[in-house]
């Protein structure tokens, strides 16, 4: 991808495939901003307002937010695009209808289909990394129990924070956010898969392999510069 070039990166996948650490890799080595549309709704839910307490209730039962609130939120973030700036979006879209809305706000915006990169690891994965994941009560980082724990312990690298279960990490949470993903969100998939080449480019990535790899590979999709791939 050139400097010239505006894009629309997409990581989708499962809770638990690598999402999150990908789109940062990616921000990171690439100056492609990122939104995690995730990190936007977990910070509405601290909020104490009407629609504060309705995101905590849906999040902590492991159900999606509706597709008007999402939608709205990255749209937003859309329209504030400079002329050639990309825009990385991490766990967006999650429903065919919010596939169909980006689409709309793309073209409407003069802006190519994404390109969307499908992080796929199955379920037992899934559930293994989910069950020990722990994130920084104070800044929010996150660590793994048995994949990437904290050589702080029971405390972040980062800051000392105290590293806490999410409360949608719960295992009959995971369960139910699995379930919704296959309802909801596999459909997304198939919709992109049977557009690549047409309106935007799909490519699988196996999500277990090591981050290093993954991440080599997204660079090797997305075209990013060598040289901003330096360490």
């Amino acid at each position: 991808m050139t400097g010239s070039e505006k894009r629309i990166i997409l990581f989708i996948g499962a809770p638990g495939s690598g999402k999150g650490t990908q789109s940062s890799l990616l921000a990171s080595r690439s100056a492609i901003p990122c939104v995690s549309t995730g990190a936007i709704l977990r910070h509405a839910a601290t909020l104490n307002t009407p629609d504060g307490f309705r995101l905590r209730q849906i999040m902590a039962n492991g159900a999606l937010v509706d597709d008007a609130t999402v939608c709205d939120a990255v749209v937003a973030r859309l329209r504030t695009l400079r002329s050639s700036e990309s825009l990385i979006l991490d766990g967006f879209p999650r429903t065919v209808g919010q596939a169909r809305r980006l689409d709309e706000t793309l073209r409407g915006l003069g802006i190519p289909g994404p390109t969307v990169l499908h992080l796929d690891v199955p379920n037992a994965v899934l559930i293994r990394r989910l069950s020990t994941r722990r994130q920084c009560a104070s800044c929010g980082a996150v660590y793994n129990l048995s994949s990437n724990p904290s050589t702080n312990g029971p405390r972040c690298e980062l800051d000392g924070g105290a590293l806490v279960e999410r409360d949608d990490d719960g295992e009959g949470v995971v369960a139910r956010r699995l379930a919704a993903y296959e309802a909801e969100t596999v459909p997304v998939i198939d919709y992109y898969r049977m557009r690549n080449g047409r309106g935007g480019i799909y490519r699988r990535l196996d999500g277990t392999l090591d981050p290093s790899v993954i991440a080599k590979g997204v660079a090797e999709i997305v075209l990013v510069p060598e040289t901003a791939l330096a360490a």
